[in-house]
């Protein structure tokens, strides 16, 4: 039979007094949520819901990530862009989760100064300030930590970009720092991204071997879901990969997944089926995290339209789960997958 293997994003972790025995009853909610929303797509798209039976697993890593993250953030400094632009010296795994941190701004803005969609934002407000000291080419006084954005935000070029997107995507950007902050630390704090990879990889060994592997992963579990699938999958047969709001095509994001090295397009894993269609991305233009899409072009593929990409629009949260997992377009290759172990369907 085939597992469905649910990776949520970031931000997923138990609100604060929540005690420890119901932890899991808050993952499940999510699962099912996420079933829910799976299940609405199935039917427009004119298929059965996800069977009773089938196997579905949702490693759940969200207070796991937060804990690692504070205790980290406790044993020493965090990653203060302001701080890390003068060239203060930072411990190793600061002074990464910086740099990465400092490319997604990066890679964003620079994204922008080429999108026509946002040809009302002046292209000069993206740049430093006349006269606003630099180091390693960020603005010295870029960062501050995200719960002091009050702060961050009078930076004009990094102010002039974070309301931009804060109104792409219809959320705060607070809530937008906050995702650049957690991004950074999976990818630029070794500990972090281990903590969070074991508890995926456990699950994943759940799965009886010889048993198809749906894998479906939003945002920042679709890069988790790489690292995953690059590690071998603990050997499962994968039998679809669908990614959903992901940063993947962020060439800092490649960089540090770890089948990345320098620049340039990172290979589709060798765990997804050598076939057209065996890895579809979803992605809608108006949400930020996904800037840089379609996907397929920025992955060395395998085959020819290895990975499918679907433009889909998620409604009035351009990033949230549920948007995606309710297309139709998202959701019938995910029950096909299911009910079959592959995907056929072109």
């Amino acid at each position: 039979m085939t597992t469905l293997f649910l990776i949520h994003g970031r931000g997923q972790h138990t609100a604060p007094g929540i005690p420890p025995s119901q932890v899991a009853e808050h993952a499940d909610a999510i699962r099912r949520r996420w079933l829910q929303a799976l299940n609405t797509g199935l039917h427009d798209a004119g298929r059965p819901p996800i069977p009773d039976a089938a196997p579905v697993l949702f490693p759940f890593y969200g207070n796991a990530f937060r804990d690692a993250v504070a205790e980290r953030e406790g044993s020493g400094p965090g990653p203060d862009l302001a701080r890390w632009s003068t060239g203060e010296p930072l411990p190793a795994d600061v002074q990464a989760v910086c740099e990465v941190k400092a490319g997604l701004v990066h890679d964003v803005t620079e994204h922008l100064r080429f999108d026509p969609a946002s040809a009302s934002l002046h292209p000069e407000s993206l740049h430093p300030a006349a006269g606003e000291p630099t180091a390693r080419g960020v603005p010295a006084g870029v960062g501050r930590p995200w719960w002091e954005l009050d702060e961050l935000l009078r930076v004009p070029w990094l102010r002039s970009a974070l309301q931009f997107l804060a109104e792409r995507a219809g959320v705060s950007a607070r809530v937008i720092e906050e995702y650049f902050t957690d991004v950074a630390y999976y990818l630029g704090c070794a500990e972090v991204c281990q903590t969070v990879l074991a508890i995926v990889e456990r699950a994943l060994a759940d799965v009886p071997i010889g048993e198809p592997v749906v894998v479906v992963g939003h945002s920042l579990g679709s890069v988790v879901a790489y690292d995953a699938l690059t590690r071998g999958a603990h050997g499962r047969t994968i039998a679809l990969v669908v990614t959903t709001g992901s940063p993947l095509g962020l060439p800092v994001v490649q960089r540090h997944l770890l089948g990345g090295a320098g620049e340039g397009p990172v290979p589709v894993p060798a765990v997804v089926p050598a076939r057209s269609g065996a890895w579809v991305n979803g992605y809608d233009v108006r949400d930020v995290v996904a800037i840089l899409n379609p996907l397929g072009p920025r992955l060395e593929q395998a085959v020819a339209a290895q990975v499918r990409d679907v433009r889909v629009s998620s409604g009035d949260e351009p990033h949230a789960v549920i948007g995606y997992l309710e297309n139709a377009a998202v959701a019938e290759p995910i029950g096909h997958a299911v009910v079959s172990g592959s995907r056929a369907v072109p």
